[in-house]
């Protein structure tokens, strides 16, 4: 443990303990994904992304075992489909994320994988070293098939041997990955660049399967981090090409045709810790008219829109950082332009933080000053610029670009554009982010945040840890109880998760100790139509039942909860469903996914005032009993 500055503040590492029994049920088995002994289960689909496809082969087993066969997968790396996807849910059909695994669990992904050298016209080699490589991911249930957030495993290197007999290739699987323990869905996936256009690659793979860790995984570690008011950038999603923006809710920003010199500037007040490492702060100028096609919160809108003008800022290691300037235009659902004849413009500077000033001199002519004070001059083409004529909204944001930076952050402490009919400045100084001005354009919004003056500390958790773990604090550690903290939801920091702490939410106190507990499955609330789900209320729900009609079929929720009503995820347990009307009648017993389950086609079949009953079949000490309702007859 160790104490902080005053008043003392410690982070309990003993009571993250509490959370170790989540680890004990590590399972002790491995986990056969696929054998293809007899076909391709419905739940593989290949065509999510790119032209990729897969088939049963019953000529190809890498037991060599003549009643059994293999998945073959190929595809042609076509221009306009180089990106391809196959992917295998671990529900009950293809895009099923209803039947989540916890890949905590286990140690490493086994493939058995043979290479097709008669077929593939791309040779092994520059499968191996060219574009993405063979990438492995998972699809957390929590994306919701959004591709942008894929957790990667990692990449596949082939071994040469593969090319003329079947290989076993282990994939490593870090347990701290964020979403890593809600994986419905295992994810191959392939870029390939213009140079390896008009191939084919094809491949078998076999026995599929996650091999059980030995032991279970350690509890979590917990620490206290200092806090930097300001506008903090994280990357708190699961995807390497996150963007985490905020964007101007007016759209009158535009340059062209202003009667003065156009400044955007940004004052970074914090690098990333640990360097930039390829991880950048940019601007994003968008024209709103007939050019954003998701509008313009839209997340991805340097990709999206047809027209972009792009400021980057980013650097490696050290300090020091470069500011690129980028033009893309009539190039939607794209990004190839500001990589080549798009970039006008790039300038060093030795110093990082403090403010970046771009600055439209007139309609052509731009110049760039940095916070050491180099600066560079530089024109846009004359026929670009008509793109840009009218309206203009501003992005400002951050963007990890690998997955090595997922959980960094950056952190601005003002943003003004001057030159405008209506400028900006804000300087980040309140108690949240001005909605007024900003929206948040962002892949996982919870890290797009202003840090007020009365933040106090980061608190930080590692993982695996329970995913509804909860802060606690007490001001004395033997004569004062554990007080749950209202912290909010947990922003992730990659293989880690932290909370905010504020003068607000904390104890007044000389001393505190802070600690991470997790919540337990005590009991069951039904929820009728008419309510909605209440946690730390006293009966866990608001509303009033609405009156139902006998022989009238409705809706019944059930969902595991802890004394306080909060609900419990990760329970499956099987829920029976009774009333003290005898005549009622019930869907047939079902099985919670994650912790709730809805039973649909419940009605009574008498007149009167009546209640359910919810018991776990599979530990009936676990109970819940519904409001009161009033049923009336059938009209």
């Amino acid at each position: 443990m160790k104490a902080m500055q005053k008043p003392s503040v410690w982070a309990s590492c003993a009571a993250a303990l509490v959370l170790a029994a989540s680890s004990l049920q590590a399972q002790n088995t491995n986990y056969v994904i696929d054998t293809f002994d007899t076909g391709v289960p419905s739940q593989w689909w290949a065509t999510w992304w790119g032209n990729g496809s897969i088939s049963f082969d019953p000529g190809q087993d890498a037991n060599g075992d003549p009643n059994s066969g293999s998945a073959y997968i190929t595809a042609d790396t076509i221009r306009g489909q180089n990106t391809y996807v196959v992917a295998r849910s671990f529900g009950d059909w293809a895009w099923h994320n209803a039947k989540p695994v916890n890949f905590t669990l286990f140690t490493n992904l086994q493939i058995w994988l043979k290479w097709d050298s008669q077929n593939s016209s791309m040779p092994l080699s520059v499968f191996n070293t060219s574009g993405d490589r063979l990438g492995v991911f998972i699809h957390p249930q929590s994306a919701n098939w959004d591709g942008g957030r894929l957790v990667s495993l990692g990449t596949v290197t082939v071994p040469e041997e593969a090319s003329n007999r079947w290989v076993r290739i282990d994939v490593p699987i870090n347990p701290q990955l964020a979403g890593i323990e809600e994986a419905t869905a295992l994810v191959f996936k392939r870029w390939d660049p213009s140079a390896n256009l008009n191939h084919t690659i094809a491949f078998w793979i076999d026995n599929l399967e996650l091999q059980a860790a030995v032991a279970p995984p350690p509890p979590p570690t917990v620490s206290v981090a200092p806090t930097v008011t300001g506008l903090n950038l994280i990357a708190s999603g699961s995807g390497q090409y996150q963007r985490q923006s905020i964007y101007t809710r007016g759209d009158t920003y535009g340059w062209v045709g202003a009667p003065g010199p156009v400044t955007y500037s940004v004052t970074i007040k914090k690098r990333p810790e640990g360097g930039w490492n390829g991880f950048q702060a940019h601007i994003f100028l968008a024209p709103t008219q007939d050019n954003l096609p998701w509008g313009v919160g839209d997340a991805a809108i340097d990709w999206n829109a047809t027209n972009i003008v792009f400021v980057q800022i980013s650097g490696g290691a050290g300090p020091g950082a470069s500011a690129r300037f980028m033009v893309k235009t009539n190039q939607g659902s794209g990004n190839s332009m500001l990589w080549s004849h798009g970039t006008l413009a790039t300038v060093y500077s030795e110093q990082d933080e403090g403010t970046w000033q771009v600055i439209f001199n007139n309609n052509t002519d731009v110049t760039i000053l940095t916070p050491s004070g180099t600066s560079t001059n530089f024109t846009i083409p004359a026929e670009w610029v008509q793109y840009f004529n009218g309206p203009v909204a501003v992005h400002v944001g951050a963007q990890p670009n690998s997955f090595a930076n997922l959980g960094k952050s950056v952190v601005l402490s003002r943003v003004q554009i001057t030159g405008v009919p209506t400028p900006l400045d804000d300087d980040f100084s309140g108690s949240g982010l001005n909605t007024e001005l900003w929206g948040i354009a962002a892949e996982n919004a919870a890290g797009v945040l202003v840090v007020p003056p009365t933040a106090r500390y980061w608190f930080r958790w590692t993982l695996p840890a329970d995913s509804d773990a909860i802060v606690m604090a007490r001001t004395n550690l033997t004569a004062s109880p554990w007080l749950e903290l209202a912290a909010g939801p947990p922003i992730a920091l990659g293989g880690a998760r932290q909370v905010l702490l504020t003068t607000e939410n904390l104890p007044s106190s000389s001393s505190l100790f802070l600690a991470l507990g997790k919540r337990v499955f005590s009991k069951l609330l039904v929820l009728l139509p008419g309510e909605t789900a209440a946690p730390g209320t006293p009966t866990g729900k608001t509303g009033t039942p609405t009156p139902q009609m006998a022989w009238t079929p409705f809706d019944v929720v059930v969902m595991a909860v802890d004394d306080n009503w909060y609900p419990v995820r990760g329970i499956n347990h099987v829920i029976h469903l009774s009333s003290d009307d005898t005549m009622a009648v019930f869907p047939p017993d079902a099985a919670m996914v994650n912790g709730t389950v809805t039973f649909a086609g419940a009605y009574f079949g008498s007149e009167g005032t009546w209640t359910i009953t919810a018991t776990s079949v599979d530990d009936p000490t676990k109970t819940g009993t519904s409001s009161a309702v009033v049923v009336r007859p059938l009209q």
